[in-house]
């Protein structure tokens, strides 16, 4: 918990604070970017079903498990911040670096795995991305999807830049074609499968 948050809750107590919290929330689900996460990709994974990594967890993520979960999918969660850990999933969440997730669910493989918004929050460096892209493959079935979802004014284009290419391949997702950018937001999500 920061700083602001704790002076936020014992001024305005914990009720104003947890509303603040979902109000932000649900800004941040009505940018254009997460209307089509929770519009055509969510629900393209539930029809899919099976395993599904969730890499990256904040509260506004939270209704993307439940319809995952709601189809019959399990869903797993991940972060590299331990205090995320209340918007995982409980008894199916892993605290650690995405650059590591081979090392981090040894024992799992996963049937899709929705990495959206690390790289460029943490993963920055192009060898870290490479590091983060390689340990996903190695949890990720052959054919499995991988949807990842960077920012422009973040990092460098990661497809572009090869460091997909050993590894994935482009393939639409549900109604979206292999690539989907936005007008109003830097965000820009690639659909892709593991080669295998």
């Amino acid at each position: 918990m920061g700083l602001g948050t704790l002076v936020r809750g014992l001024i305005f107590g914990k009720d104003a604070e947890r509303r603040r919290r979902s109000a932000k929330a649900a800004r941040i689900r009505a940018l254009p970017d997460r209307r089509v996460m929770a519009d055509s990709y969510v629900p393209a994974l539930a029809a899919d079903g099976g395993r599904i990594l969730w890499v990256g967890c904040r509260e506004y993520t939270l209704d993307d498990y439940a319809l995952l979960e709601a189809q019959g999918g399990e869903v797993w969660t991940t972060d590299i911040d331990p205090a995320a850990a209340r918007w995982g999933r409980e008894g199916r969440h892993r605290t650690g670096d995405v650059c590591e997730a081979d090392r981090l669910f040894p024992d799992l493989t996963f049937d899709a795995v929705v990495c959206n918004g690390v790289l460029g929050y943490g993963v920055d460096s192009p060898a870290q991305q490479q590091r983060a892209l390689k340990a996903l493959a190695a949890i990720l079935r052959p054919g499995g999807r991988l949807l990842l979802g960077w920012n422009t004014d973040k990092i460098a284009d990661p497809v572009a830049a090869g460091l997909t290419e050993a590894d994935f391949q482009a393939a639409p997702l549900g109604d979206q074609p292999t690539r989907v950018r936005f007008d109003a937001v830097t965000h820009v999500y690639d659909s892709l499968i593991r080669r295998g």
